[in-house]
């Protein structure tokens, strides 16, 4: 044996492999590069190690068969003692060996440094953005605190196929679930991240639009059952990279969540500070690998908000539960679906409640303390009008998940229908710091903005919104309300029919094209768009068919308040109207646009059913507008409601200023004269306001015309079959 192991030292066998071993490394790095970079098919950095793995016992059967002389390669056996130059070779090797280390470290050092450019979209896929809303300046989010903050990158496919792209995106998004709860550190949400999957921009550029100091980027690479995770942090105060990893693992779900730990756990170490790892509710998390792939999947088709999407979403999370029953994500996932639809597909709320409530349910019942289990709680107790428990189940759903931003969404929404408006608009904007471009929350933050009274603030975020999230009708929708009270009719109808070609279903921009058909008399475009008994029955009374309008409040007293209002029918409207009051809290709320007008009915309905609350409603409108006067206002919602105020505290003559200032501003009302709200019969009385309604319609002709023309050349991307 030691005669063996004499020999193998003078034949170089040992430094042989030592330079074959570092060699070979070299050349398996320079593969997997060359790989990702130029797109290689998935084998050719396996081909590669096979090919080295096969060239070691070769390599090392030449050295023990040859060796180099003078004269050049011999076998050994033929090379006399005294011809022999081993030793001189032996440390030339030592040499090579020692070089090859050196750069071996170097290229370990550096590959925490150098930057790995991800591969940008081309420009054609970028969404394109109306112009005039793209030189809009962005409202950017600050950073509030000092604590560790990251964002996470939508991972790249570079499977050979490219038909993971839902896959990565569903890898990046438990990824950021994971380290969501990391305590101490913030977390953008998902909805801003993936907003620059498709736009080119630089490290610095989206570290500012979301507000964070650490990006973590990555791909996944699927080829039959085996799966690559590449993951790297970057620092983006330098574009530096902190660290990366490769993980090469056969494809299950333990070994995907495994990994996502890893990842985690990798992070908590670079970033350091007081930083730990929250532990996982098992019920989060399933065995089934179809199953997880169906639901990220389902979530992601969900997210889009669209009635095709969330169909697909529905049958997605029931195939999820079919294969994996104790999984709680899918059940939540569901019922939010269902939630969902009220709003952007055509399923009445109450319909909706029905199919989620026990899906959300059995979430509950399987992870009663997760944060996505508690947050669909909270959804269906404020559609079901339990504002207490909603606002219970959102406070333990940001104890269980500080970074879970739709906790916080889903409160603003709570303390928005308790009348808090300034706190709902905090918690808004707070959800914004972690999720900034969120369409769903800048439409929330908008929304609330006006109703604090900034709107040049909502104007701004609603142009933030459709400038990175073309493709959502929320700023469309929002905007479009904001340009309608302020008369621009032609402005808010491009902008909604906008909305419309994104979501034929969704009921915000539907309501709110219905109510610019109304007020212009395209009555036959107004009246596909009625959703509710009383959007028929208050297009009955301006169309001038009021026994179609009173047919319609006697079958719905509960509903068509508005309608039996307009028909000054008080004692029809009242129980509608104290329903609705009580629901929305509106003794509580402060005087805004939003709900300006209806107050104004409200209160004059229950002061004419002896309701002390109409007493409450009308000493708040007054304090309003006391000390105003029309020339302080541009807004229809607000100039309406003041002539309302003064019809029901019976100082007729001043109603009219009120109204005239609305004919002045080009204000349309197309069938004024066939409204019978409590008042008009005297108001009827003055010449001046018969010519006021004659205005009113005339104006209304005016837009009435325009919006004929525009419908007559309509953008490409209109719907004009309605």
């Amino acid at each position: 044996m030691n005669n063996l192991f004499t020999e193998l030292k003078r034949r170089n066998i040992f430094r042989v492999a030592g330079m074959y071993a570092v060699v070979g490394w070299i050349l398996i790095q320079v593969a997997v590069a060359l790989e990702s970079s130029m797109k290689l098919p998935d084998w050719f950095d396996s081909m590669v190690v096979s090919l080295i793995m096969i060239g070691f016992p070769i390599a090392i059967l030449l050295a023990w068969a040859f060796e180099m002389t003078p004269e050049g390669m011999k076998r050994t056996e033929s090379v006399a003692d005294g011809d022999s130059i081993s030793g001189q070779t032996g440390r030339k090797l030592d040499f090579a060996i020692l070089g090859g280390l050196v750069l071996v470290a170097v290229l370990v050092v550096g590959s925490r440094f150098i930057p790995h450019d991800m591969a940008a979209p081309d420009a054609a896929d970028v969404p394109e953005v109306p112009e005039v809303i793209a030189q809009a300046e962005p409202v950017e989010p600050e950073i509030t605190d000092e604590k560790p903050s990251i964002a996470v990158m939508p991972f790249e496919d570079f499977s050979a196929g490219k038909d993971q792209e839902y896959f990565a995106s569903g890898i990046s998004e438990e990824l950021l679930n994971v380290l969501a709860r990391i305590d101490g550190l913030k977390v953008s949400s998902r909805t801003s991240s993936f907003a620059f999957k498709e736009r080119e921009a630089s490290t610095g550029e989206i570290a500012e639009a979301l507000g964070v100091k650490h990006i973590l980027e990555g791909s996944i690479r699927k080829s039959g059952a085996t799966l690559r995770i590449t993951a790297q942090l970057i620092d983006t105060s330098n574009d530096q990279h902190m660290w990366s990893e490769t993980y090469d693992r056969p494809l299950t779900a333990e070994n995907l969540f495994a990994v996502q730990d890893e990842i985690a756990a990798a992070i908590v170490a670079e970033l350091k500070g007081r930083l730990s790892i929250g532990e996982t509710d098992t019920a989060d998390r399933t065995a089934s690998l179809e199953a997880y792939e169906l639901y990220i999947r389902a979530r992601d088709q969900a997210q889009k908000r669209l009635p095709d999407t969330l169909n697909a979403a529905v049958e997605g999370y029931k195939q999820v539960i079919a294969l994996d029953p104790e999984f709680a994500p899918a059940y939540a996932g569901l019922g939010v679906a269902y939630l969902l639809m009220e709003e952007y597909t055509t399923m009445l709320e109450e319909e909706s409640i029905r199919l989620a409530k026990p899906f959300v349910d059995r979430a509950l019942e399987l992870a009663p303390n997760s944060a996505e289990a508690l947050t669909a709680a909270a959804s269906l107790a404020l559609q079901e009008s339990k504002i207490q428990a909603a606002l219970d189940f959102t406070n333990r759903a940001i104890a269980a998940n500080p970074n879970y931003v739709l906790a916080y969404h889903r409160q603003g929404l709570t303390l928005g229908s308790l009348g808090q408006t300034e706190q709902a608009l905090a918690i808004f904007q707070k959800a914004l710091q972690l999720d900034p471009l969120s369409a769903v929350l800048l439409g929330n933050v908008g929304a609330y903005q006006e109703r604090v009274g900034d709107i040049a603030a909502a104007r701004a975020t609603h142009e933030k919104n459709i400038k990175y999230n073309p493709n959502s009708t929320h700023g469309y929708s929002m905007l479009g309300r904001i340009k309608h009270n302020d008369g621009d009719y032609i402005g808010a109808h491009t902008l909604l029919k906008d909305a419309q070609a994104i979501n034929p279903e969704s009921t915000t921009a539907l309501s709110q094209l219905l109510q610019i058909y109304g007020d212009v008399g395209l009555f036959e475009l107004a009246e596909p768009l009625t959703q509710t008994p009383e959007d028929k029955g208050v297009l009955y009374v301006l169309s001038g068919d009021l026994e179609a309008a009173r047919k319609i409040v006697a079958e719905n007293p509960d509903t068509a308040r508005y309608a039996a209002y307009l028909l000054g029918d008080a004692a029809a409207a009242y129980p509608g109207m104290r329903k609705f009051t009580n629901q929305a809290n509106l003794l509580a709320s402060p005087v805004n646009s939003n709900f300006a007008s209806f107050m104004a009915a409200m209160a004059m309905v229950f002061q004419d059913q002896s309701d002390p609350d109409g007493q409450i409603l009308l000493a708040k409108l007054d304090a309003y507008f006391s000390g105003k006067t029309p020339a302080d206002f541009t807004n229809d919602e607000f100039l309406f409601s003041a002539g309302l105020l003064a019809v029901a505290n019976g100082q007729a003559e001043q109603v009219l200023p009120w109204f005239e200032r609305m004919a002045d501003l080009g204000f349309a009302w197309a069938g004024v004269e066939n409204v019978k709200f409590p008042g008009t019969s005297e108001l009827r009385q003055y010449p001046k306001w018969l010519e006021i309604e004659k205005r009113l319609n005339e104006n209304a002709a005016k837009h009435r015309a325009l919006i004929e023309a525009q419908l007559a050349n309509p953008k490409p991307n209109w719907i004009t079959n309605e």
